[in-house]
This record gives structure tokens, C-alpha cells and sequence, in this order.
């Protein structure tokens, strides 16, 4: 899978989904750093078959308004450590991987909780 991080996400997690073989990048090396606009992301997403990661809610209403990103990764942890951020994707990560291969989905990611849409049309 190959991931793009949102500006809030830290290195960490891309480190750690590097290291378990999936490709990621932070938004502050792609487009105009981090003054890149959220559709700017989701457009270069979409281009490259990226899955967005972010916590923002911004990304959630582009993805249900205008369709894109496509593939859209919500964290819903608030303030935590980046440690419990590492804990919860490499919880939830073959669940992740399981749903890959959709044209489209949303999935909303905490520590207790992981609930998905995936390939719905919007009208």
C-alpha cells in the first residue's frame, strides 16, 4: 500500500509503515510542503493511488462531497503519544490491508475502534 501522511501525522508512523513494508510519504515532501491545500493532497492521492492519513476533518468532507481523496484514512485519537498512534495502526493494519484493493473507501480509526465504507457512489 502506499500512503500519504497529512501535516499533523508524525514521522514516526511513515517510519514504521516503511519498516513493514508499505511505501509512505508526509505531506511536507510532496506538492508545497505544508502549505499544500487539502485538495491539492487529495488530487495527488487520487493521481497516484495514495491513501491519505490525516485527522482531519476537512479531508472527511471532501471525501463525501466531492469524491475525493478516494482512499481516505481518519485518526479519531485526538491528542495521543505517536507510540499509541504506532499501536493502533499496527493493530488495525491487516483489517487495512484487507480492504485495500476497493476503488473507495473511508475508514474512521481509533484505539477502540475501526469502522469503514468502501466502493459507494456519490450523487
Amino acid at each position: 500500500m502506499k500512503f500519504v501522511c497529512d501535516v499533523h501525522i508524525p514521522y514516526r508512523l511513515i517510519n514504521f509503515l516503511l519498516k513493514v513494508g508499505h511505501e509512505a510519504t508526509h505531506v511536507n515532501f510532496v506538492l508545497t510542503g505544508s502549505k499544500s491545500k487539502d485538495i491539492e493532497i487529495a488530487q495527488l492521492a487520487d493521481e497516484q493511488n495514495l491513501i491519505v492519513i490525516t485527522k482531519d476533518e476537512d479531508f472527511k468532507n471532501l471525501h463525501f462531497g466531492i469524491n475525493t481523496p478516494k482512499k481516505l484514512i481518519r485518526v479519531l485519537l485526538g491528542n495521543c503519544s505517536t507510540s499509541d498512534l504506532i499501536d493502533v495502526f499496527e493493530k488495525h493494519l491487516p483489517e487495512i490491508e484487507k480492504i485495500k484493493e476497493f476503488n473507495r473507501f473511508y475508514i474512521e480509526i481509533g484505539k477502540s475502534q475501526f469502522i469503514y465504507t468502501t466502493d459507494y457512489t456519490i450523487e
